[in-house]
Parts: structure tokens; sequence; C-alpha cells
């Protein structure tokens, strides 16, 4: 009998120990932060001459490729001109690498690479490559500069998880955070 207590108290400890080492982020959980927190909107230029662009829905997939997050972004873009006004609508694809900082409980993006841009209406494509680099550049400087995801320290539960992270991985479909031993 004792030897039985023992064996179930060892492997609660193993199982219990093994929970209490990492916590994971879904892929739905970073998109439902992002459509939340996240407001990206650009107005340049005057009633005649202008560009608009707008950020309309964000997508995240985790673990594609060891260690990368891919952030799609539709994107809406309106280009204001008194003799060919355009208004498409752009999807990118970024790629980047994931990181945490453990004094603001976030995580960041760096190394972001523009990985694919589709327009609609496929033939307007064109005639916004002029502005796309524009756009890209504002998406990335944006991106690289807001955090994707940060832990809720008002939460109980996420706070101590935010004091105890100390890297993350990226897994397929999910963002673990790796805690101090």
């Amino acid at each position: 009998m004792k030897k039985l207590s023992r064996t179930i108290c060892l492997g609660l400890t193993v199982l219990l120990g093994g929970c209490v080492s990492q916590y994971s982020i879904s892929e739905h959980e970073m998109e439902q932060y992002l459509s939340k927190e996240i407001h990206f909107e650009i107005k340049q230029g005057n009633q005649l001459v202008g560009a608009e662009v707008r950020i309309n829905d964000i997508s995240v997939r985790l673990g594609a490729k060891p260690d990368t997050m891919s952030v799609s972004a539709a994107t809406q873009v309106s280009i204001k001109n008194p003799i060919f006004p355009l208004s498409a609508k752009l999807t990118t694809t970024f790629e980047a690498k994931p990181w945490y900082d453990s004094a603001t409980h976030s995580v960041y993006l760096r190394q972001l690479e523009l990985v694919k841009v589709e327009s609609t209406p496929k033939d307007i494509e064109k005639a916004i490559s002029s502005a796309t680099p524009q756009v890209m550049g504002y998406l990335r400087q944006f991106l690289e500069n807001q955090p994707v995801y940060v832990l809720d320290t008002k939460d109980s539960n996420q706070a101590l998880m935010a004091k105890m992270t100390e890297s993350i991985q990226v897994a397929p479909g999910k963002l673990v955070l790796k805690f101090t031993k």
C-alpha cells in the first residue's frame, strides 16, 4: 500500500510539474487580441489628392515554418486623384520571428518579411504598384512596434504567467510560453 501511494504521488508530481513548466497561446487567441487591440488607419493628402489605408482583418498562423509566425492582413487602400481614383483590397502576408519582452509581458515581431501581396480586383495591381512599397513600409513598421499579444496582468492566472515567463517557442498552431524553473 505504501509503495502504491508513493507511485501515485510520484506520478502526480511529474504530471503537475509538466503543467507548470509551460502555457500556450493559440492562433485564435492571438487573432482575437489583434482584432480587439490593433487599429491601423492612415490618411494622407487633401480632398483632391491623397491616400487612405485601413486594416480590416488580421489572421495568424503559427509554426508553419520553424520558429515563425505568419501574419496576414486584409487592407483597404483608397487613392484619391482627379484623373484616376483607385480603391482596392490588398491582402498581405508577412513572416516574422516572435520574441517575448519580459518587462512589458508582451510578444513582439522581428525580422518581418513580406512574402505575399494579392489585390482585388486583380487588374488594379499594376495601378497601385507605386503605392505598394509605401503601404508595406507602414505595415512593417506598425507590426514591428506594436505587441501582437500582451498577457493581461489584471487576470490572476495571466499575471502569474507573466511573472514566470522566460521565453517563448513557436509550435504548430500555438505560441508556447516557457517558464522559469
